[in-house]
Order: structure tokens, then sequence, then C-alpha cells
């Protein structure tokens, strides 16, 4: 009988809240365990559970759940002589406000003020930049071309970049820029940091989504771009701001273009009390880009047109979804028919999307979060509807939490690209769920989430730079690329990489994870983009979820302290 590894919550668990463990062993029988302070005493003690097999993790395991203790120390859990690495208390809030921050480090067109991590702003057409105050479309009936000399360009400075590299894209835009409104909307930040900040990173992302709808008077009016990023692939490491790249920018999609019609009205809802004006303005964007995508309802990205340039295609051929997203919020922002019957008749499951969890193409979980919420013109019975599917979508996610305690089961048993973001949208299903019928089920399933993703998963690792005694630390980044040159900057804390990938699409994790079980396929190593890449909407994910929490587990205000 052998013991190989207690594998646990790296960060800590929160007082009262389900402690819970994976152990590596291949033991027929339950095994003492001890729980442990700092001082090497014994706190609480009891025997593991055996589960058997873990096939995505290709591991005989056993599982320990106990009650988190009380009390500002360190523990250690101890089984068959193998111990746990030390944990302690969770500081959610500061991981909300560290993965908050990485949007802002990935901004373009904006000098980044930060004594760590600071840099000149990238991609404002100073040399050896070239862009991206005017980059050219390739459109042929474009008002801005020349005879003999092409368009004339469009100024599409600003916005984040996307990933490790410097493209820019519409469609994760539009879900990162959702993800931090529905943090306001929600409860007022959601915990993360003050409402001003959350709201003064989301405009920073929508105000680039409103620089690439394409104006009236254009052919494409209220259409919006796809995306703008290099002609051509660059290296490592490279600062933003010495990309010496032309840049190119994709043609208007019908995606892009739903996308930016569901953040603009969320937005209208949500700036109402703080920018009126500002609100106005979206609420008509929303308009103009709902219109122009029901009227050019098949204009998809392909992987052809992203072929050979230095960008990823981002395709997406059924955007129903996206039309549903944008349908909800702009019913709920004005509670017309148009968009009230959009919806049921998509031909779309929404309890299937929630089960699968949300992404850049899969936006209709985004609209069931919206319509849960209830506000503004939102019907009743949608309201309630969408609640359900919440409920009945978290109660599968809470059957799949086994093994190493992650809801995240592949039907097909193969890890997806940036598997940790799938189980980040689930941990948003349950955290909605957990706040709309007040089951302490479902927020503690929020909380097995993020266990899994510092550490209590088949890797050993904590997926977030930072957080954790071993956490990632070496991503696929441009910028933050201290392991591979030290003159850059290591990566910031608190951001969260893709995470074990059954495709292995790159030469680094095909050598080095070939024979892997799917939740091993996963290399911290800058090499890998496939596994170790991170984005911004994986970032507001974590956001979000940790800002919740963190905003859950906080006591109560006294009524002296609100006074």
């Amino acid at each position: 009988m052998t013991t190989r590894a207690v594998r646990v919550n790296q960060v800590g668990y929160p007082a009262g809240w389900p402690l819970r463990a994976t152990v590596v062993t291949d033991s027929p029988t339950p095994l003492p365990w001890q729980l442990r302070n700092s001082a090497g005493e014994t706190a609480t003690a009891g025997e593991t559970v055996v589960h058997g097999h873990d096939r995505a993790a290709g591991e005989d395991v056993h599982t320990i759940t106990t009650t988190a203790p009380t009390g500002d120390d360190r523990w250690t859990l101890v089984v068959d002589g193998v111990e746990s690495v030390p944990f302690g208390t969770p500081r959610y809030r500061d991981l909300a406000r560290d993965a908050g921050h990485f949007l802002y480090l990935q901004r373009s067109g904006t000098p980044i003020a930060d004594p760590r991590f600071g840099r000149p702003a990238g991609h404002v057409d100073v040399s050896p930049n070239r862009g991206d105050g005017a980059v050219a479309c390739h459109r042929s009936d474009c008002p801005r071309r020349r005879l003999l000399f092409g368009c004339r360009g469009h100024d599409l400075r600003g916005g984040w970049y996307d990933a490790g590299d410097h493209g820019k894209y519409a469609v994760t835009t539009a879900v990162t820029v959702w993800l931090l409104q529905y943090a306001v909307e929600r409860s007022g930040a959601g915990g993360v940091g003050t409402t001003g900040r959350t709201l003064a990173e989301a405009r920073h992302g929508l105000e680039f989504l409103l620089a690439a709808q394409l104006p009236t008077g254009d052919p494409d009016a209220g259409m919006v771009f796809a995306a703008v990023h290099d002609v051509r692939w660059t290296g490592m490491p490279l600062r933003p701001d010495q990309d010496p790249q032309p840049r190119m920018v994709r043609a208007p999609t019908t995606a892009a273009t739903y996308g930016l019609a569901a953040v603009a009205a969320q937005a209208a809802r949500v700036w109402e009390v703080h920018d009126p004006v500002f609100a106005a303005r979206c609420r008509t964007a929303s308009d103009r880009a709902w219109n122009a995508a029901t009227h050019n309802p098949v204009v998809y990205a392909t992987v052809a047109e992203a072929d050979g340039t230095g960008g990823g295609p981002y395709d997406d051929d059924d955007v129903r979804d996206e039309r549903y997203w944008a349908a909800a919020e702009l019913a709920a922002l004005t509670g017309a028919e148009e968009y009230r019957y959009a919806m049921p008749h998509s031909g779309l499951d929404p309890l299937a999307a929630l089960h699968e969890g949300f992404d850049w193409r899969s936006t209709l979980p985004l609209a069931q979060l919206t319509l849960a919420l209830g506000t503004g013109w939102t019907a009743a019975a949608a309201a309630n509807e969408a609640r359900t599917a919440l409920a009945t979508a978290s109660e599968r996610l809470l059957t799949n939490i086994e093994g190493h305690g992650t809801p995240y089961v592949p039907s097909d048993g193969r890890y997806c690209w940036g598997s940790n973001s799938r189980v980040l949208a689930h941990a948003t299903t349950l955290g909605a769920a957990a706040d709309h019928t007040g089951d302490a089920r479902f927020f503690a399933g929020e909380l097995a989430c993020l266990d899994y993703l510092l550490g209590r998963n088949a890797t050993g690792f904590s997926q977030v730079t930072g957080y954790g005694a071993r956490a990632a630390s070496r991503p696929h980044h441009r910028f933050f690329a201290h392991a591979i040159d030290p003159e850059f900057p290591p990566a910031p804390p608190g951001v969260v990489v893709g995470g074990p990938n059954s495709g292995l699409d790159d030469p680094v994790a095909v050598t080095a994870r070939s024979s892997a079980p799917p939740q091993k396929c996963w290399i911290d190593d800058p090499g890998s983009w496939a596994t170790n890449e991170v984005t911004i909407g994986w970032n507001a994910a974590l956001t979000v979820v940790s800002g919740h929490v963190a905003a859950r587990l906080a006591p109560p205000r006294s009524l002296d302290a609100a006074a």
C-alpha cells in the first residue's frame, strides 16, 4: 500500500465551511488522518473515505471531508505519514482584487502605472508599433477607402490584450465586460474592491467595443469589427510597445455585433445611476447593434480568415446564443416584446447550456444569469424560469463533484482548452443558485470549485499565480516573461492559467504530457500556450467568483458601522 499525496486548497478553507481534500493512495480500506496546527498538535482527526479510481486524474483516491477550523493558524493534513502543503485562512478578497487588477495590466493604449508591472502604452502609433490609431480594413465598399491606396484606417486604440499576445477580440471583450458589470449589478461590485474601480475597468473594455462599431453612413453601419491583431505572430518575450508587426482588423461579424448589443444594454442599466449620458450612449449603441445583427444574421468569423496571421480565429457559425443573450439584456432594459419573443423562439435549451458552462462561444448561460436577477423590465415569469434552471443545473453540478472535487465532467472525458474557465463558469452558476435559492449546498459547491483551482487537483499545483505554496508561475505571456528573460517581470499574483487540455495543442505540452490522463494534461511552461496561457475572460470570471465568495463570507455590518 502506498500513499503518494494529500491535495488541498493551498490558500485555505473558510471557518465553519467544508474542508475537503483528496488523498492519492491505493489502500483498499479507509486511512486515519489528522489535522495539525503549526505547533504540530492534532486539532481533529478521522478516517478517509475510499473513493476508488478517478478516471480524469488516472489515480486511485480517497477523500476527506470535515469542518474547517477557526483561528488564524497554519494547518496541515497528514495521512499515512504524508503531509499536505500548509494552508491557512483564505484571502478571497485579496484574490478578487488581484484577479481584477490583471485586467488593468492587460490594457492596450494606456500607460500602465504599477510599481512592479508598469510599462509604456502599447499600440498607440509610436515606433516601432504600427497601430492601432489607423488600422486599415479590406472591405471593398469601405467609405474610408481611397482609390488605389486602400482604406485610410480605423481608430481602434484601447481595449485589452486578450491573452499572452497582442490581439484584441470583440467576442472575448464582450464576455469580460459583461462579467464585470454583472458583479456590479448583482451585488454592488460583488465584493470586488469598489463599484467605481470595477466599472472603470468595464468601461475601458466597452469603449473599445463602441469604437469598433461602424458609424452611420457605412454600408455595415452598426456592425462590429471582430478583432485587431498582428499580421504575423511575434516571439517571446516582447513588450507591447515594442511590437513591430503591422496590425490588421478583421471584418465585422454577427457574433461580435450581438455581443455589443448585449453588454451595451447591460451597461445602459448599470450606468444609469453613475453616468446617465454614458448610459444613453450605450443604449443607442445596443439598439444599432441589434438591428444590424438582425439584418446580417450569418456573417461568421472563420478559421480561414485568421490562417497565416498573428491572431486566433475565434470562429463561430452558430450565433443563436449570442442573439438570445442580446435579447435578454435588451428585454431587461426595455421590456419590449421583440426581445421577449426572440428568446423562447431560439430553439436553444437554457438548462443544457448552464450545465455545459459559458465561454466566448457559448453565451446563453449569461442570459440566464441576467434574467434570474429580475432587474429592470424582466418579466417575473422569465426570472422565475431562469432561477429554476439555475437550481436544476446546480443540482446536476453537485452530483459531479467527486474525486478531486470539480463539477467539470466533460461528456467525452476530454478536458477542453481553458478547462479552468469551465470550472469558473460552474462556480458562477452555483453561486447564483445559492443567491436565488438560499441553499447553502450551492455555495459550498462554489467553494469546491475554488478548492480545485487552488490546489485540490491532479496536477498538485494551484492554477492561480501567487496563491499557494505550489502555484503556477510561468504562464505563456509575452510581457510577464521572467521565466524566459530575467529582464521581464514575473506573472502578477491572481492570474488563472488555462489548465489541463486533453488536446495538447502545442509542442511543449505534447512532448511532456502525451500519455497523461485528462486532469494532468498541463505543464507550467511559458512555451505551452495550449495549457498555460491566460486570458481576460478567465480572469474576469475569477474576479466575479472570488469576489462573490468574499462578500458572502464577510461578517454582516453592524448598525454602528453602517451609521
